[in-house]
């Protein structure tokens, strides 16, 4: 599989719903992420996909962020786009903790996720 964009985190951009809202306005990536944004309080419980489209930008990919975006890549707790960038590493998989509490984490939260760390694991082992 050939991977068009990765994030810090192994996440390919082209299956994150986040990512796919903000480039490509998908309103099928939008529902999908209706009862997370409900959830952090983001949009209103009768809200939906277009409350979720209308928060844009939402995620231009970690390596595009900057402060016009609306949240952060990663957990509650850490950047890890700016954890690889202090660490001078491209990605997660390089890092000597991989895979930390804080990745560990964010992991569990959904199936793009597993892809990821996955993602992550196998490159790791083609550097050691």
């Amino acid at each position: 599989m050939a991977i068009h964009k990765m994030a810090a985190c192994g996440v390919d951009c082209r299956e994150c719903a986040s990512y796919k809202v903000t480039v490509d306005n998908d309103i099928k990536a939008a529902e999908e992420l209706v009862e997370w944004y409900r959830a952090q309080g983001w949009i209103g419980k009768d809200e939906g996909a277009e409350a979720v489209v209308a928060k844009n930008p939402l995620c231009k990919g970690c390596w595009n962020s900057d402060d016009t975006c609306f949240f952060k890549c990663g957990c509650n707790v850490i950047d890890f786009r700016e954890c690889c960038n202090e660490k001078k590493i491209e990605h997660c998989g390089e890092c000597m903790d991989f895979p930390c509490k804080y990745y560990e984490e964010w992991a569990s939260w959904a199936g793009t996720h597993e892809k990821a760390r996955e993602r992550l694991a196998l490159l790791r082992m083609n550097i050691q």
